[in-house]
C-alpha cells in the first residue's frame, strides 16, 4: 500500500537531527510527485484536524465565561451536577481560567504539563505548519495539470496563513497595540535545522507571511472553479480570512472589500426563521455548523469548546442579557438552557469531529464592523440588518449611528461565534478590557474573584517552558515572569 513517508516528528519546534524531509525507505514507500500526491499530503499533514493545533483550553479565558463550578449566581439552591465541584475537571483547568503564568506549565494540581515539547499547542501549530511548507517547496515542479498545481499551492498558503495567524494571536501581542513586539518564529520552508530561531515581530508575521500567503492564495484560487463541501479551504473562505486579517490590522477598506468580494461568489446565510426547525426535526444531536448549513464554507480543525456536553463554566451574566431567547434562533440552534441554569452548547467539541468553520456570518460581520469604523453607516446598518433577520424571528431594524452601532455588530459578533475561539482574540484588538471570573471549588466554599486587568501581560500567553529545551533562541514573553494571581474572597 501506497505511503508518504514524511520525517517532520520534531520540527514544529525546529529541533532534531538535520535531513531531507522525504525519502524512499522501501518501494512500498514512495515520495510525493504529482499535484494530487501533494494534496493528499496537505490534507494529510496542514490542514489542521481532530487532533489539533488544539487550544480549546482559550475559552477559558475570555469574558463569556464568569462562573465556574459556582452556578449560584444563577441558582442558589444550585447543588454539583454528578459531584462536578472539586472534581479534576474543576480543579485541572483552574491556571487557566485565573490568568495564572505557569498556566502552560503546570495544572490546577501542581502537576507538570506539557512536559514534552512536542505535546504542546504551539508544537502542534507548527507541525502543520511545517506540512503545508512541504507542500510548498516541491508543488511547483510537482507533475500534473497547472490548475490543480495551483488550487494545491493556493490552499497550502491559505492554511499557513491561518495557523500563523491564531498562533501569533495567541503568543503574540496585539498588531494594533504593539506591532514591533514579539511574535512568533517564521519557519517558511521543511528544512530541518539544528539551530533555533528567533522570535519575529507581529508586524512580521503579519506583513510578511499572513497578508501575502492570503493574497497570493487569492490569486491562484480565484479563477479556478470554486468547490464546496470537501474539507478544504476555498475562495469564499479565503477572501473572509483576509477581512479578518485586515480588520484585526485596522485596514478597514480592505476588510469591506473583501468581505464583499466573499458575497459576491454566491454565499448564503442560513435562515433560521424558515429553516431551523425543519434542520432540527427528529434531530436530537443537530449540530449547527456542519456541512449540513448551507453557510458553512469550510470545516476543520479541533473544537474550540473546552468542554463535553455541557459548558461547565457557566456564562457570564452580561454575556447572557445580550440574548433575545424567545426569538433570537441561535439561543435554540446554539443552545437550550436546562436544569441548574447551565447550557446544553449544541456547538461540536473536538472528540465530535472537524469543529472549526469559515461561515457566511462572518462576511457579514466583518463588514458591518468595517463600514462602521469608515463611516459608512448606511452600509453598516445594512450588513447588520441582513444578518439579524437571518436570525431573529419577527426582527425590525432600528437604524443606528456611531458607538452605538459598532457595540452592536460587536455583541452580535459574539454572540454568533460564541465558543469557537473569536471572543479571546476580539478582545485583545478592542484595546484589552478588565475581566473577572468568579471561581467556588466546591459547594459551600468562599466565592473567589480573580481579576485580568486592563492591557494585563496575560493577554499575551506564555510560551510552555519545555519548548525553550529545543529552541534556545527563543525568548519568553513577560506574562512568564509576573506574580501568581491571588483571589479575592468576594463573601
Amino acid at each position: 500500500m501506497k505511503k508518504y513517508i514524511w520525517l517532520l516528528p520534531l520540527t514544529a519546534l525546529l529541533f532534531g537531527s538535520c535531513g531531507d524531509f522525504l525519502e524512499e525507505e522501501s518501494q512500498s514507500e514512495v515520495i510525493p510527485k504529482s499535484a494530487s500526491d501533494f494534496s493528499e499530503l496537505l490534507i494529510g499533514s496542514g490542514y489542521p484536524d481532530n487532533y489539533g493545533p488544539d487550544f480549546s483550553w482559550v475559552e477559558y479565558l475570555d469574558d463569556d465565561c464568569e462562573a465556574y463550578l459556582d452556578l449560584t449566581g444563577y441558582d442558589e439552591n444550585w447543588n454539583p451536577i454528578d459531584g462536578f465541584s472539586g472534581s479534576s475537571q474543576a480543579i485541572t483547568p483552574l491556571p487557566f481560567y485565573s490568568w495564572q503564568p505557569y498556566m502552560m506549565d503546570q495544572d490546577g494540581y501542581g502537576t507538570r504539563i506539557n512536559t514534552v515539547a512536542t505535546s504542546t499547542t504551539y508544537a502542534q501549530f507548527y507541525n502543520k505548519i511545517m506540512g503545508c511548507n512541504a507542500v510548498l517547496d516541491n508543488i511547483d515542479e510537482a507533475v500534473g495539470a497547472k490548475e490543480t498545481r495551483d488550487r494545491v499551492k493556493a490552499e497550502a498558503l491559505a492554511v499557513r496563513a491561518m495557523l500563523y495567524f491564531q498562533l501569533v494571536n495567541l503568543y503574540g501581542e496585539p498588531y494594533n497595540y504593539n506591532k514591533n513586539a514579539l511574535g512568533v518564529p517564521l519557519k517558511l520552508d521543511a528544512n530541518l535545522s539544528t539551530e533555533g530561531i528567533a522570535r519575529s515581530t507581529v508586524a512580521e508575521a503579519y506583513e510578511n507571511v499572513i497578508l501575502p500567503d492570503l493574497k497570493k492564495a487569492a490569486e491562484l484560487m480565484d479563477p479556478l472553479e470554486i468547490i464546496y463541501k470537501n474539507y478544504r479551504v476555498n475562495q469564499p473562505s479565503i477572501h473572509i480570512l483576509l477581512s479578518r486579517v485586515y480588520l484585526f490590522m485596522e485596514r478597514y477598506q480592505e476588510a469591506a472589500n473583501e468581505a464583499s468580494k466573499a458575497l459576491a461568489m454566491g454565499i448564503r446565510l442560513m435562515n433560521l426563521p424558515t429553516e431551523l426547525s425543519g434542520a432540527m426535526e427528529g434531530n436530537w444531536n443537530y449540530n449547527p455548523l456542519d456541512y449540513n448549513n448551507p453557510e458553512v464554507l469550510w470545516l476543520f480543525g479541533t473544537g474550540t469548546r473546552a468542554g463535553n456536553t455541557c459548558y461547565w463554566a457557566g456564562h457570564a451574566s452580561e454575556f447572557r442579557a445580550l440574548w433575545d431567547s424567545n426569538n433570537d434562533l441561535r439561543w435554540t440552534s446554539y443552545g437550550l438552557a436546562l436544569q441548574y441554569s447551565s447550557d446544553v452548547i449544541k456547538k461540536p467539541y473536538g472528540a465530535i469531529g472537524l469543529s472549526q468553520n469559515i461561515r457566511t456570518a462572518e462576511a457579514w460581520l466583518n463588514k458591518a464592523e468595517a463600514e462602521t469604523l469608515l463611516g459608512n453607516t448606511a452600509e453598516a446598518n445594512k450588513a447588520l440588518e441582513t444578518l439579524r433577520k437571518s436570525r431573529i424571528k419577527g426582527y425590525e431594524h432600528t437604524t443606528l449611528s456611531g458607538d452605538e452601532l459598532l457595540k452592536e455588530i460587536r455583541n452580535e459578533r459574539r454572540k454568533e461565534f460564541c465558543f469557537e475561539g473569536f471572543r479571546w482574540f476580539d478582545l485583545r484588538r478592542y484595546g484589552m478590557p478588565e475581566i473577572k471570573h468568579i471561581y467556588r471549588a466546591e459547594a459551600g466554599g468562599p466565592k473567589l474573584v480573580y481579576t485580568l486587568k486592563e492591557k494585563d501581560p496575560m493577554y499575551t500567553l506564555p510560551i510552555p517552558q519545555s519548548v525553550f529545551e529545543k529552541n534556545t533562541e527563543l525568548q519568553q514573553n513577560d506574562c512568564r515572569n509576573t506574580a501568581e494571581r491571588v483571589a479575592v474572597n468576594a463573601e
